[in-house]
């Protein structure tokens, strides 16, 4: 698709919704395309730097004599360092993985869930790649910021140089007319949270001690002594900062920052990334109005605001945390219902709802909660425990 192409098919400015455009993306479904990736490989190197990035310092992740003293034998990744193998930047034409400047460009697209299904640990020196097909394009004519709205979910894999599967996401999008988002006004004059001393002193204790009362490490936690009702965290995350933000894409990457004459070059391969600045008149893209006011509120927001897979990994930090080095993460499905923005904090708790000693399994829902107490993300996770000798 050229450039004029994407243009006519959408007014990149405002975001529409068009039939040109409806019918593009139609023409995509169940086909797999690989997209450019931020790592080919995974070394250590890459799986600190996601770690730091999601403020997980479990030594399985980063400590070469702890980690080969543990179950796993040797450094391994964050369930969610996977991302990190889906997320280069778009410097060919061919490289149009991110669905929102391939379809609907300009168009505005709220994460609003995933569900991911893991096979085994990621180890140091594997050659991961992913590909990525759309699987669901639904119309609304009436959506909650009013106006049209579309329901989007692809299928993402990762696949080794020797083709296993070693993981499996469905990741779901919502799509909207920014100038609908800005008319609902549904957050856009939300004020931003201001902490007083107090507050602040409250976060650092916390954070002094959480990793000891949270982090099972290298005692296993058996399945037969789980029991459904059992609660775990707090965890805290935040607050959302812009330099929280820029931790996480170091380890995650970056598919649309680009600089100088690359950023124009990119601009121009895909012009569904382009967003112009309201008060500046700035060409920028379109993962701007995660750290600036200006964009973000040209999207309905007040200010910047997380990453979807940012909070999602969070909710795996703290699966991880809680099973130990001993268990096994293995399926994770996450709803996103309101955004976290910045000066926001985090809070995750979680419940037992089901042990199953056949499959020496446990599914744990977890709840993430703001300043406010509102409710802005829940998940199901599973995760398979150690059994107890005989």
């Amino acid at each position: 698709m050229s450039a004029s192409e994407s243009r006519n098919d959408t007014d990149v400015a405002e975001g529409k919704i068009t039939e040109a455009a409806l019918d593009h993306m139609r023409a995509w479904l169940n086909k797999p395309r690989q997209i450019p990736h931020w790592n080919s490989e995974v070394t250590k190197d890459n799986i600190w730097h996601f770690a730091l990035g999601v403020g997980d310092d479990n030594p399985l992740w980063w400590d070469d004599e702890y980690a080969k003293a543990s179950p796993r034998g040797g450094v391994t990744a964050p369930p969610t360092y996977l991302y990190s193998h889906s997320n280069g930047p778009r410097l060919k034409p061919e490289h149009f993985g991110a669905p929102t400047e391939f379809f609907l460009p300009g168009v505005l697209a709220l994460w609003a869930g995933e569900k991911w299904k893991w096979h085994r640990p990621i180890h140091i020196g594997e050659k991961i790649s992913a590909n990525l097909q759309l699987v669901e394009v639904t119309l609304h004519e009436s959506g909650s910021f009013g106006g049209r709205s579309i329901t989007q979910i692809e299928r993402m894999q990762f696949i080794t140089d020797r083709g296993e599967t070693v993981a499996e996401v469905w990741h779901n999008l919502k799509r909207f007319e920014r100038s609908q988002a800005r008319s609902k006004n549904a957050y856009l004059e939300r004020e931003l949270a201001v902490y007083s001393s107090a507050d602040r002193e409250r976060f650092e204790r916390h954070y002094q001690d959480e990793a000891s009362v949270l982090r099972r490490g290298a005692k296993p936690r058996f399945v037969e002594n789980t029991q459904v009702g059992e609660q775990s965290g707090p965890m805290l995350k935040g607050p959302l900062t812009v330099n929280n933000l820029i931790g996480f894409m170091l380890g995650w990457g970056s598919g649309l920052n680009a600089t100088n004459r690359m950023l124009y070059s990119q601009l121009t391969l895909h012009p569904g990334s382009r967003l112009v600045h309201p008060e500046s008149g700035v060409v920028d893209n379109i993962e701007s109005p995660h750290w600036d006011r200006g964009l973000a509120r040209l999207s309905g927001l007040p200010d910047g605001y997380d990453f979807g897979c940012q909070r999602f990994s969070w909710f795996a930090h703290f699966m991880t945390d809680w099973i130990g080095d001993h268990g096994e993460l293995t399926d994770l499905d996450f709803k996103m219902l309101k955004p976290n923005i910045i000066n926001d904090v985090t809070w995750l708790t979680g419940e037992v709802t089901e042990v199953d000693l056949r499959s020496a399994t446990v599914t744990v829902k977890i709840t993430a909660t703001n300043q406010l107490d509102q409710v802005t993300a829940i998940g199901s996770a599973v995760a398979r425990l150690p059994r107890r000798a005989g």
